[in-house]
């Protein structure tokens, strides 16, 4: 190996990799200066160095990318273009013609009419004829009463990836959408904004630049990307910086939060506000000044009236307390909205009593709201496993239930496109590399709790959590510990000893590693895994070439060795050839044996491969077959998924099995660590043949699946992160 090859692997090893990451972290929690004008530069050189020299080689080599992605290669999400219209009949096909003359074509179009008087409804069909191959019409025969039921109309009916509000009466240039969808290449970013001209009897009144002018946190000639924690502590929480949503391109949510729609219900100005705050939540926010959107602004406008009312300051208290629920800022913050406030009061409103401003707007009161923790999910990646999965599954209905929540991909090993998929869309998504990052990821989205949950991820995220006081690191013990190498697990637990506030452990066994360890108990937490009850869709047998009448196995996990395929084949194999009803067996799964096993199993053997819809094939099935030998098999979501299918487990008896299946299966013990084939083909035989047998442990399996709902755990966890678990 020459002198070249040996400085490159050296350059590009883990050990290298390691020290700069904690050079890096380092220097983002006491030198901050130091990383920005040194550190960083050098980085940024020697990543230049090795492309070349990688190239030179022959050899294509690409740096993991930062946490601010930069935008993907034909990046082409579905937009839906919601227009609600009442009534704005002289200004429809001005706003028509600047949509379907976007420059950005992969739209679909949902025109809505609230019950108009004029002609409005003639010109939308007109427009909705020229382009009916993506344009919907859909009219009330009733107003509905309000702007907003028209918006969560629009959203309901949306089957895009991106959501664009345009409002009747406004207009845009045409290259609007072109320019923020790219935004969205970072799965960070929630939302994305463009300059605005106010409009007003067709000449311009005002502009950003001039409506901005007070809020001198971001320049706002540059296009730029802000974690929403800082957009919201650097004047979204004092003014509305968004002045019209028709400037606007956010992602699709699958719904709008209960408590965002009780807020429209009381609200007649703010509630766009409240909505950019709920979805951007844990994310970024970008904005470009390189397209404008046209507001039009009518001089009898319900907005301009809402100003002279005590209601339009009773709106500002209710955005406080969102604020103070859900981001992290200081109390000048809110004392200074209400400084603002009662320039407004004493001024536009003509108000002369300022007690009359603090019954509207109590500041002592919004500083008394309780706040949702940022939690921030680490998982080791977007890959295959309970301890990769599960994460993503918690960071779902932490979102749901409005939690600032943001998912940190470590990338340590190969993304799955199905995998990533398991993660809504609307829950922020940053990914890391082993060269640094995380202290500034924690900085500036502004991180209460880092929850990690692979050993190599907690130790990733020791020293950030020891050199922050404030930050509390949580970690979930999955089994990789005590399945890990002796050398490498006291390289873990020295790590994590001062590090971790709450270990969080599924089965018992989780806790043998900490044995003898002075890790004080009061830091342990038991509590299992929880999935989401999601819509099933049975295979047909009939597409896997399996008869009807068949008695059906599914066993879904890693390709491994360890998780027994080969140990299930030859107990169908062997309960087959004693005769009695056909016993099936479909094997979901990639890995070492899926390739060792393809084209090479009996007709009953069925292998698909990878699959995200793993409930479909286990609906499709009687029973689902867990044949594991893997020891660090703790608490399988293998069996949550099954009875969320609808169907009994049969189980090797390891971790928690027993506990989890109670009596909803059969649960078999392992024989000097290996699956007695003999006592699982019985095991398949009886259930297959005895009807009565089959009924008694499927009757159980709703009552049992209860206990693994996500909502009942996720609860759990959120008094882990306050610190309020017993």
């Amino acid at each position: 190996m020459n002198l070249k090859m040996k400085i490159y692997r050296a350059l590009t090893g883990a050990t290298i990799r390691h020290f700069v990451r904690r050079l890096d972290d380092f220097c983002a929690l006491k030198l901050p200066t130091v990383r920005e004008k040194i550190l960083l530069p050098l980085k940024a050189h020697a990543k230049s160095a090795l492309l070349k020299f990688s190239m030179s080689r022959g050899k294509s080599f690409e740096p993991a990318p930062t946490w601010k992605l930069a935008a993907q290669k034909n990046w082409s999400p579905r937009v839906s273009i919601v227009v609600p219209n009442f009534n704005h009949a002289p200004y429809l096909r001005e706003r028509l013609e600047t949509i379907y003359a976007q420059t950005y074509t992969n739209v679909e179009v949902i025109l809505l009419d609230d019950a108009s008087t004029d002609s409005s409804r003639d010109i939308l069909r007109e427009f909705q004829s020229l382009h009916a191959d993506n344009t919907r019409l859909v009219c009330n025969d009733t107003n509905s009463g309000g702007v907003f039921k028209q918006w969560r109309r629009g959203l309901e009916l949306a089957t895009g990836d991106l959501v664009w509000i345009a409002e009747s009466d406004d207009f845009s240039a045409e290259n609007f959408l072109s320019e923020l969808v790219g935004a969205f290449a970072d799965d960070a970013v929630q939302l994305a904004f463009c300059r605005t001209d106010f409009i007003q009897d067709g000449q311009k009144i005002f502009t950003t630049e001039q409506y901005l002018a007070d809020v001198g946190a971001f320049d706002w000639t540059k296009n730029f990307s802000v974690t929403a924690a800082d957009f919201v502590a650097n004047g979204f929480a004092v003014k509305n910086i968004i002045p019209n949503v028709s400037g606007v391109v956010f992602r699709r949510p699958k719904n709008i939060r209960a408590e965002v729609c009780e807020l429209w219900r009381e609200m007649k100005l703010c509630g766009d506000w409240a909505f950019y705050l709920d979805i951007i939540k844990g994310g970024c926010v970008y904005y470009s000044p390189h397209a404008t959107n046209f507001y039009r602004v009518h001089k009898n406008s319900t907005s301009l009236a809402v100003q002279r009312e005590p209601q339009y300051f009773r709106e500002h208290e209710l955005i406080a307390e969102f604020v103070a629920k859900n981001y992290r800022v200081d109390a000048e913050i809110h004392r200074e909205h209400r400084r603002r406030l009662e320039d407004h009061f004493f001024g536009y409103y003509g108000g002369s009593d300022v007690r009359e401003l603090e019954k509207l707007f109590d500041v002592e009161k919004i500083l008394r709201v309780h706040r949702k923790p940022n939690v921030l999910m680490g998982v080791f990646a977007l890959t295959i496993g309970g301890g990769e999965t599960f994460p993503l599954t918690l960071a779902n209905e932490l979102s749901r239930r409005g939690f600032p929540v943001t998912v940190l991909d470590f990338q340590m090993a190969d993304e799955l496109a199905d995998v990533r998929r398991k993660l809504n869309a609307t829950v922020p998504l940053v990914r890391i590399n082993d060269t640094g990052g995380l202290a500034e990821i924690v900085a500036q989205f502004k991180i209460d709790v880092i929850h990690t949950h692979h050993g190599a991820v907690d130790e990733a995220a020791t020293y950030v959590a020891e050199n922050i006081s404030e930050l509390r690191h949580v970690v979930t013990l999955h089994g990789m510990y005590e399945a890990a190498d002796p050398d490498y697990l006291k390289k873990i637990l020295s790590a994590v000893k001062n590090s971790v506030d709450a270990f969080v452990y599924i089965a018992d066994k989780n806790l043998e590693p900490f044995r003898e360890k002075n890790f004080p108990p009061k830091i342990f937490h038991k509590l299992g895994n929880g999935l989401e009850h999601l819509p099933i869709k049975p295979i047909p047998r009939a597409e896997l070439n399996i008869p009807a009448d068949s008695f059906v196995a599914c066993c879904v996990s890693r390709a491994i060795p360890a998780k027994g395929w080969q140990a299930a084949i030859d107990a169908v194999t062997l309960a087959n050839s004693r005769g009695g009803r056909r016993i099936d067996l479909i094997l979901v799964g990639a890995g070492e044996m899926y390739d060792k096993l393809i084209n090479r199993v009996p007709e009953f053997v069925h292998l698909v491969g990878f699959k995200s819809n793993v409930r479909d094939y286990l609906a499709a099935a009687d029973i689902g077959l867990l044949p594991s030998e893997y020891a660090g098999e703790s608490f399988p979501l293998l069996i949550i998924d099954s009875f969320f299918a609808g169907r009994p487990v049969v189980s090797s008896n390891l971790g928690e099995v027993r506990a989890m299946v109670e009596d909803a299966g059969v649960v078999f013990d392992l024989v000097d660590g290996s699956v007695p084939v003999d006592t699982l083909a019985e095991i398949l035989r009886t259930l297959a043949d005895d009807t009565a047998a089959y009924e008694k442990i499927s009757r159980r399996v709703t009552a049992v699946a209860e206990k693994f709902s996500i909502e009942t755990v996720a609860e759990k966890y959120i008094a882990i992160y306050e610190g309020k678990s017993q």
